[in-house]
């Protein structure tokens, strides 16, 4: 029986990693494996306290604890992306300096995951996006929220 997890798998791998134009915006060098990509450039922890500072973007994904939606066994949570730039990669990805590599990397992010229905048997909604501090200097940090359900 296929779970929730193996569809968020699937979404990693067949729509984040494979996504040409979302590497290219994250800086991940050519040919890199899934496996580093998730270990080194899309990471889940929801405390990434120590983040190393040798990369030029990463972007972070965690879920957090949502809330009953007054359907039986069915609860909304929220994944959340928090995406970090390096501040001197800030503002290069375009020829319009005043786009930051952040929130183009955000509308990719949502792209991808709100262009159809369903995204590998999933539906996210788009909650929210906002900048946040960092404890990582020379990094900005950028954050989207999605909401989905699940059955218990």
């Amino acid at each position: 029986e296929k779970t929730w997890d193996d569809d968020w798998n699937d979404v990693i791998r067949k729509v984040f990693w494979q996504d040409y134009k979302l590497k290219q915006l994250m800086l991940i060098p050519e040919n890199t494996a899934i496996v580093p990509f998730i270990t080194k450039y899309f990471i889940e922890d929801a405390a990434p306290d120590a983040l190393l500072t040798n990369e030029k973007v990463r972007v972070n994904h965690f879920d957090t604890q949502g809330y009953d939606t007054g359907n039986k066994n069915v609860i909304r949570k929220y994944k959340n992306f928090d995406i970090y730039v390096k501040d001197d990669f800030l503002y290069d990805a375009t020829n319009d300096r005043l786009k930051s590599r952040t929130a183009l990397i955000a509308e990719r992010i949502k792209y991808l995951l709100l262009r159809d229905f369903y995204v590998c048997g999933l539906r996210f909604e788009f909650r929210d996006e906002y900048s946040l501090w960092t404890k990582t200097v020379g990094y900005k940090r950028y954050r989207l929220v999605f909401s989905y359900r699940i059955t218990t």
